[in-house]
């Protein structure tokens, strides 16, 4: 029985992203088309359907049974449809491993360098990991979840009802964990720290594989040496408990590790593929995707997301010199607004 529960949890975190993430890469130009951008944009699918969909039930404080249930059905049902729809896109994904055979040697040192530090990193975020602090609170509420069934209106302390929690309410990742618990039967703190953390360390390295891929778009022979210098200086950056480092290797399963480490430079991506002359369909996607998972993240987005789209909308638009264009990335900002009035309205 335990071997169908761990089964069932690699599907939901391994597999599950790849299928997600077809639909959006289909309708990017071919050179976006590479395993980092399929799992990338699977993940965001997953972030951003959760939060569309939970916000309705925890702010109508609806069963989080009544949540999982309509949850796996959308998701399962978005999984099938994007791989029918996009099975075309794996072709020109795994034509990308072919480039290997024509690296330079000292290009197949380096990415054997880059694999083996973070994979350190992977290690140490599953057998060095410590109990945070943020435990008693991110952890407390999906179990609750699962025990009371019920979302943000218990206290995470002491389990009392203790009327609804808006301040934590819109940016649900422990109710995903909880979700990806009920669904495995693994408890969720064993999720969080010893499954999630390492799969998301690698998500966060394929955001930076894919801004080596745009930063060094001339000189691609330096990709892996872009890696092996974010590597260290990850490893190195635990000056204090609460610099970016230390949260993208100890608490990236939170969901400020998750904004630090993931979001936020995959929003400074989406900018640079925004200011390219033709943009297509999939980079729209992606950057709504990336605007409405950071919602999910932490409430801080409703505010830190719009302020910064909204300069990168103005310089853009001066570069290309269309006012429409700087409107239309105003306009991806529209679920952290929404939720922000939600949020102001109701504190």
């Amino acid at each position: 029985m335990e071997i169908i529960n761990w089964a069932i949890l690699l599907f939901l975190v391994c597999i599950m992203p790849l299928g997600l993430g077809m639909i959006p890469v289909k309708y990017m130009e071919k050179e976006h088309r590479t395993p980092a951008m399929l799992y990338v944009c699977g993940w965001f699918v997953s972030f951003s359907v959760f939060e569309l969909v939970s916000i309705p039930f925890i702010l109508l404080q609806r069963r989080f049974s009544e949540l999982a249930v309509f949850y796996t059905i959308a998701v399962f049902l978005l999984f099938f449809i994007s791989v029918w729809r996009g099975r075309g896109v794996v072709a020109d994904c795994l034509r990308k491993f072919g480039n290997f055979k024509e690296l330079t040697l000292w290009s197949r040192i380096g990415w054997g360098i880059g694999i083996v530090l973070i994979a350190g990193q992977v290690l140490a975020a599953v057998f060095l990991e410590y109990w945070d602090g943020d435990d008693s609170y991110y952890m407390a509420q999906a179990l609750i979840a699962n025990t009371y069934d019920v979302m943000y209106t218990r206290d995470a302390y002491t389990g009392y009802e203790f009327g609804f929690d808006i301040r934590h309410a819109l940016s649900p990742v422990p109710i995903y964990y909880a979700w990806l618990s009920a669904l495995s039967g693994i408890h969720a703190v064993i999720i969080a720290h010893s499954v999630i953390a390492p799969i998301w360390i690698l998500l966060m390295y394929s955001v930076y594989a894919l801004l080596a891929d745009k930063l060094l778009e001339h000189h691609r022979s330096y990709k892996p040496l872009f890696l092996i210098l974010i590597s260290i200086w990850l490893y190195f950056g635990n000056v204090s408990i609460n610099t970016a480092e230390t949260f993208a290797i100890t608490r990236i399963w939170q969901g400020k590790g998750l904004m630090a480490g993931i979001i936020m430079p995959l929003l400074f991506l989406c900018f640079f593929y925004l200011q390219e002359v033709k943009v297509s369909k999939g980079i729209w996607v992606l950057f709504v995707l990336t605007i409405t998972a950071s919602g999910l993240a932490t409430s801080t987005s409703l505010m830190l997301v719009p302020t910064v789209v909204g300069l990168a909308a103005i310089l853009i638009g001066y570069q290309k010199r269309c006012l429409g264009f700087a409107v239309k990335m105003l306009l991806g900002c529209l679920p952290c607004i929404v939720l922000g009035l939600i949020f102001v309205g109701m504190s």
